[in-house]
């Protein structure tokens, strides 16, 4: 069976929205049948629907932080899910300060009287959270500060494989007999995904993506904004790009740009990046990135 994941960057912009990209909201679903929500910013359930995903599938939210561009979406999303007939359990990871705001969401909307809401708090620098465990496979998230003007996280999602014959074989005793021996038998290498939400680069953030396959990387200026982006806990393209290279990272993502660039103006930050890290690309709302573990 093909492992597949896909990743649809839903939101792509920076704190201001703008008909070109909305604010931030990454989604990843697998072979396994997951659907994860990388935060939910203005407009999260308007792009779920043009990128043709039910807002009901989605079964887990990892939020960032609590700044507006991050969170705005939830109270709407709910509101549909329950609208919809949800009836399955949600899952909301999220930093503890955003505890009573989710809460309050989450009476507000009344999707607590159709379906259930499990909020699971982020209480230390890092940790970790399994979201599920299907036959030999596992897909766990772990979390990790990252460098921002108020407590945020980054998330490493990392799909975990277990033994798989190296051959095809014939029959199903030929198989368990293989298995039992170990004989060829392969693990495969597990597939890790990060992103970072909003950050200036550091060496938390550099440490806790080190040799991920895939980086989705704030990238809210160009470099020549370098004293701004530091400033208010951001990043330029460019020091998306040396955290990747410093990193070992396999390719790296640039989100979460800023509203000064429009248009063909935003492909200068990926043109800069690549100067750095060539395997770089600029996401854009609603593109799609197939990847295979």
């Amino acid at each position: 069976m093909a492992r597949l994941i896909e990743l649809i960057t839903l939101g792509t912009g920076a704190a201001l929205p703008s008909l070109e990209r909305f604010t931030a909201a990454h989604l990843l679903r697998d072979w396994l049948g997951n659907v994860i929500l990388l935060d939910a910013g203005e407009g999260v359930q308007h792009r779920l629907r043009q990128a043709g995903i039910s807002p009901t599938k989605v079964e887990f939210i990892a939020i960032t932080h609590g700044h507006g561009d991050h969170i705005n979406g939830l109270p709407g999303l709910l509101q549909t899910m329950y609208l919809s007939g949800r009836t399955s359990k949600l899952t909301v990871i999220a930093p503890r300060y955003l505890e009573d705001y989710l809460k309050s969401v989450i009476e507000v909307e009344g999707s607590e009287k159709a379906f259930q809401v499990d909020l699971a708090p982020i209480t230390a620098d890092e940790g970790s959270y399994v979201i599920s465990v299907k036959g030999r496979d596992r897909l766990e998230l772990r979390w990790f500060r990252t460098c921002h003007s108020i407590e945020s996280y980054g998330f490493v999602l990392e799909w975990v494989l277990g033994p798989r014959l190296a051959r095809p074989v014939s029959n199903a005793e030929e198989a368990k007999r293989l298995m039992e021996t170990g004989k060829d038998v392969v693990v495969p290498a597990p597939l890790r995904v990060a992103y970072t939400g909003d950050t200036s680069p550091c060496e938390n953030v550099i440490t806790s993506v080190r040799g991920v396959d895939v980086l989705i990387h704030e990238a809210t200026f160009d470099s020549t904004m370098e004293a701004e982006a530091a400033k208010f806990g951001h990043s330029t393209s460019v020091g998306a790009a040396r955290v990747a290279k410093e990193a070992s990272v396999r390719k790296l993502i640039l989100t979460h740009v800023s509203t000064r660039y429009e248009g063909y103006e935003a492909k200068a930050l990926e043109e800069e990046a690549r100067q750095v890290f060539p395997d770089t690309v600029l996401a854009w709302d609603l593109a799609r990135f197939a990847l295979k573990a």
